[in-house]
């Protein structure tokens, strides 16, 4: 049975420079429209490339596809990690560990931007009333019985 809602994240990974921004986007497949829209973003500054996406600690998630997934799972409810970076809840990306040009990465989450600008590799939202938001929208679809929700990962090159 397909999901009532899924997440997508997509960024253009063919940019260069500064720290890239990309969007989070909530979507209702029963509606078929958006439900929200955060700026978010994978990686640190200057690894934010397409051949970045197998450096652990520095790249951005890989794509969906190119770790062979139709789809990663976000759980709705977080868990608490006080450690700096995160300093709050932290949304369970699964698999735990994927597989990219024969390089293991993984620990993937969506987060507050808690630290230095970008991740290492976590989908991170940096601004405090969107993380805010996100979050109880992610307990709106938690209240309403789903315990993980579709993410696909899409980026331009």
């Amino acid at each position: 049975m397909k999901s009532a809602k899924s997440l997508i994240f997509f960024m253009d990974l063919a940019r260069k420079g500064s720290l890239v921004e990309g969007r989070l986007v909530a979507y209702d497949n029963i509606k078929c429209k958006v439900d929200q829209q955060y700026i978010a973003t994978s990686g640190c500054q200057n690894n934010q490339r397409w051949d970045s996406q197998d450096d652990r600690g520095r790249g951005p998630i890989p794509r969906n596809d190119q770790v062979k997934l139709d789809h990663y799972t976000v759980r709705t409810k977080p868990i608490y990690l006080p450690q700096r970076g995160i300093e709050g809840n932290f949304y369970k990306i699964d698999p735990h560990l994927v597989n990219i040009w024969g390089k293991t990465r993984g620990d993937f989450g969506i987060h507050f931007d808690a630290n230095a600008p970008g991740s290492a590799g976590c989908v991170v939202i940096r601004n405090k009333l969107a993380w805010e938001a996100f979050q109880q929208m992610m307990k709106n679809y938690e209240l309403a019985g789903l315990k993980t929700v579709p993410l696909i990962v899409e980026y331009q090159r």
